[in-house]
């Protein structure tokens, strides 16, 4: 039924699509761009990525996977309802619903952040959702909305126990937001504690509020890295992490467990030379292929049982 939904792109994740029986991988883009508050222009970001996307390499020396050989589904762009955001929100919650129950790893291309919703009200309550964002995103409102992008991770915890929702580089809030943190228990790792502790340190964190949990959702809001690396985001915040940490915290916690990801807050019209899309490209592509390592790794344990 999403089908009715998507709206076809010329232009193709890494220029070229193939069908969903050559792959098990989905990528879809969710140009929403209603709620934000500074620099607007997300609605741009799943075509700019799609276009750069095609002129990068597509090795990845971290886990020595040429994507070029796997690829993924494009499914287009989901069309949304122009003024209607509670109806837009619905059609992205229907899409992410229909697309996990056929058990495919899908990016999702944001879009502003509030995209994250939706997609994770479709998953189970015991879902665990690790957040890599500059900011805490806990307002109960803002400028009398409940439903915006600095509210996201406020409404994730109205569905799923705030103890199961980890943010990871947060560097900016309000004493609101503090407040909010401290008394529900939500776990959060700042960006100067990442800056000053090994990887391994912080993966042991990670993996420690991981424990036990079977379905896993990751959300990656572009202004975690600093601005130095992603100027081309919506609310840029100074002391960010760097694209070599960010990647190398995801090589180690992308599991089969992970049952989908979206990469939100890539503003083009405020970026420079295109480096901040062509970072998300480049970030979805080592996704995948870290993704197909595990997926095949845990296909060869379940063939040895049988």
């Amino acid at each position: 039924m999403y089908s009715l939904y998507l709206n076809e792109n010329p232009l193709k994740f890494c220029g070229t699509s193939v069908s969903k029986e050559r792959t098990p991988f989905n990528i879809v883009g969710i140009p929403l761009d209603q709620t934000v508050t500074f620099r607007s222009g997300t609605r741009f970001a799943p075509t700019r990525i799609r276009e750069v996307s095609a002129n990068i390499e597509l090795y990845s020396f971290r886990v020595h996977v040429d994507f070029e050989n796997i690829l993924a589904y494009d499914m287009g762009d989901l069309c949304l309802v122009p003024g209607d955001l509670k109806a837009s929100l619905d059609r992205i919650e229907l899409l992410a619903r229909e697309v996990f129950s056929e058990n495919r790893f899908t990016i999702f291309m944001g879009g502003e952040h509030l995209i994250t919703y939706p997609i994770v009200k479709s998953l189970p309550q015991n879902t665990k959702v690790i957040i890599f964002d500059a900011h805490f995103d806990l307002r109960n409102e803002y400028l009398n909305s409940k439903l915006n992008h600095a509210c996201v991770t406020r409404r994730i915890v109205e569905h799923v126990s705030p103890k199961n929702v980890m943010i990871i580089g947060v560097r900016a809030a309000c004493s609101e937001e503090v407040d909010f943190v401290r008394k529900r228990g939500i776990n959060y790792i700042p960006s100067h504690i990442i800056t000053h502790e090994s990887i391994p340190e912080i993966v042991k964190r990670i993996n420690k509020f991981l424990m036990g949990s079977e379905i896993v959702y990751i959300s990656i809001d572009m202004d975690v890295i600093d601005p130095a690396y992603a100027p081309g985001v919506s609310n840029p915040e100074p002391e960010g992490i760097t694209p070599k940490c960010l990647l190398d915290i995801l090589s180690t916690i992308l599991s089969p467990n992970v049952k989908g990801l979206d990469i939100v807050e890539v503003t083009p019209p405020h970026d420079v030379s295109d480096i901040t899309s062509i970072l998300a490209s480049k970030i979805i592509v080592e996704c995948f292929s870290i993704m197909y390592t595990r997926i095949a790794k845990a296909l060869k344990v379940r063939h040895r049982k049988r």
